[in-house]
């Protein structure tokens, strides 16, 4: 009986529906190839490769440092499996989603319905979209086997440009990459581009030439994608067996035996482009020229969304492996990404992939493909603008934890942050001048560490000022969530100025009381009360707040540097704030993380950091909700 039902898979192409994966898989291989060419010419360019020979030792022959560079890639702590090993929980989840929906046909059934609605069919194919688990090529064949079935071309134009764009897995994934604001960003503009399609489309499905009857090749072999043994219209109803799950579905009504088969079925389809995605992330960001990299996402040129839309036509860029690639171009940044690239990047790319382009000039007269590449491009145009001039504000970290809720900040006059570590990530950086940034570093065991270069903002006398108390919160936060310690609550407030920078003058009683609320226990101390940091000084703390002084009596001798780095090394998290017109004593700890505090830069009164951070983060939320409940229909 096990033989019966995990027969084998037919050889033949579906009669009614055809296959199509090739060509999308040929493509990935391509790009795995190319990305592993610029590995080989790093390591022919430079002599290097993993660890490079000794002064006056022999040459090390090429294969060998290729080799040593190919090992580091895959295996080191930062390599493609740690990132992986890091991705699999939100993968799996989204596979186990995508077979929910798959057994139980929730999209063919929404599908099914889009035909009623006029142009409220629009708004709901752009829904359908966000949940249906395809990829641009089986989204093309899937709209083409709709349109013979008499849906309308608008809300089948709608399908088409939303689904490439987001699934249950891409949404999870991203959530991890780029975190809830980013997330909803994402959803937004997923949404936004299919009713922006829908409606273009709408407009002219009665001119001639877009008519239902007219917008294909005479002559074209109609395809389709679910191979579906009870799929709505009979003409494209098949039982070909070509997929594994429809094989068992076939042969058992066991619905939890065909959410597995068609969840274990996802397994390849989904992972294959996470694989790429990672691969490529880690090989531009150990690879790519700087310059290249910043001349799209770190310049914040305002015709960087044009740049980076055109040349996001000819990529392969799978929605899922989009985020995981943002996410290393953002350690790859000297400061801080521009938003509206990436997100131009993460809308055009997937909606304009080769096959897709192909399939389309296949079957589809030419005014159609065109106007599919005038939606695909114009939309993403417009809604990238759109976010950068109303939602993203230049020089944040959109999406970073330190700002979530926070509008704007305490400026004044700050100690510059420059970076030179991977695991370094600017947060703020206000005209290219970095007054905020972050190291983690969990995979060797090392606890967070915040960079602040402005201590005004932590002073009792600014506490109530703009959402400063609500950023001080949130470092206790994602210090604590990603310490390693027992005593992550536990927080050392150590002052090592006189005067203005003294314990007494720090955070403030409403601020201390925002830590409590938030279950942080605060002590705060000065050299003058403890003349020196030691291990009994540090005992039972999770976190120390480093704040030094502008009175060059700041200075940490070379056995508190030790002991801090130690503290560090074994989970514990920091706080680093320098004084402005002195940073000596705060680099002699910082530059071990590959972060250096060099100049002042005046940033006015205040900061602004985001005009719809709260907004974000309840859309987040409420879109979690959704895909909940979209779990549990």
């Amino acid at each position: 009986m096990a033989v019966n039902i995990f027969g084998s898979k037919p050889k033949e192409a579906c009669e009614v529906h055809g296959h199509h994966s090739g060509s999308g898989n040929r493509m990935l291989v391509a790009m795995i190839l190319i990305s592993l060419s610029l590995v080989v010419w790093h390591v022919w360019a430079t002599g290097t490769g993993g660890h490079p020979a000794a002064s006056g030792a022999a040459p090390i022959p090429f294969p060998v440092r290729l080799g040593s560079e190919l090992r580091d890639l895959l295996f080191s702590d930062h390599g493609v499996l740690a990132e992986l090993r890091d991705v699999f929980p939100y993968f799996l989840v989204g596979i186990l989603i995508a077979g929910y929906l798959r057994t139980f046909k929730i999209a063919v059934k929404l599908q099914a319905k889009l035909r009623k609605y006029g142009v409220l069919s629009v708004f709901i194919a752009s829904f359908v979209g966000i949940i249906t688990p395809l990829c641009a090529c089986g989204t093309v064949t899937t709209a083409i086997s709709l349109l013979v079935a008499g849906i309308p071309l608008a809300p089948v134009m709608a399908l088409m440009v939303t689904s490439p764009l987001l699934s249950p897995s891409t949404y999870l994934l991203t959530l991890n990459d780029l975190g809830p604001e980013w997330t909803a960003i994402r959803t937004i503009s997923a949404l936004s581009m299919g009713i922006f399609a829908g409606l273009v489309t709408h407009f002219l499905s009665n001119r001639p030439g877009f008519r239902k009857n007219e917008i294909f090749i005479e002559g074209a072999l109609v395809r389709g994608d679910f191979h579906d043994e009870d799929y709505p219209d009979e003409r494209l109803r098949c039982n070909c067996r070509r997929q594994f799950g429809n094989r068992i579905a076939v042969r058992t009504g066991n619905k939890f035996l065909i959410f597995l088969a068609k969840s274990v079925e996802m397994l390849w389809v989904v992972g294959k482009y996470v694989i790429v995605g990672v691969v490529i992330g880690a090989v531009v960001e150990r690879y790519m020229p700087q310059e290249w990299v910043y001349r799209f996402f770190g310049q914040g040129d305002p015709l960087g969304i044009l740049w980076v839309t055109l040349a996001s036509v000819p990529m392969f860029l799978h929605q899922i492996s989009a985020s995981s690639i943002i996410h290393h171009i953002k350690g790859s940044l000297g400061g801080t990404l521009d938003a509206g690239a990436a997100l131009a990047f993460m809308i055009g790319g997937p909606v304009t992939a080769v096959p897709t382009m192909v399939l389309f000039w296949s079957f589809f007269r030419k005014r159609v493909f065109f106007l599919y590449m005038f939606v695909c491009l114009s939309g993403t145009l417009l809604i990238a603008y759109a976010f950068q001039t109303l939602v993203f504000t230049p020089g944040v970290d959109i999406g970073n934890p330190l700002l979530k809720g926070v509008a704007s900040l305490s400026g004044g006059e700050a100690a510059v942050i420059a970076k030179r570590d991977a695991n370094v990530r600017m947060v703020l950086d206000p005209g290219g001048k970095g007054g905020v940034a972050t190291y983690s570093n969990a995979v060797d065991g090392r606890g967070p560490v915040v960079f602040d270069g402005v201590r005004g903002r932590f002073t009792a006398s600014l506490a109530n000022r703009y959402d400063n108390r609500a950023y001080i919160g949130n470092i206790a936060d994602w210090l604590g969530e990603n310490s390693l310690t027992a005593a992550s609550a536990k927080i050392l407030v150590y002052s090592l100025g006189n005067g203005a920078g003294d314990a007494a003058s720090l955070l403030g009683e409403k601020t201390l009381a925002e830590l409590g609320a938030r279950g942080f226990t605060v002590k705060a101390v000065g050299r003058r009360e403890v003349p020196r940091i030691t291990e009994g000084v540090l005992a039972g703390c999770g976190q120390v707040w480093l704040f030094f002084g502008d009175d060059h009596a700041d200075g940490l001798n070379d056995a508190e540097v030790k002991l801090l780095a130690d503290f560090n090394a074994n989970g514990g998290g920091a706080l680093i704030v320098p004084g402005v017109a002195n940073t000596r004593g705060a680099n002699l700890l910082a530059s071990r993380y590959g972060v250096t505090f060099s100049g002042v830069a005046d940033n006015g009164p205040e900061v602004r950091v985001s005009a719809a951070s709260t907004v974000l983060n309840r859309t987040a939320e409420w879109l979690g909700s959704v895909l909940k409940l979209v779990n549990k229909a």
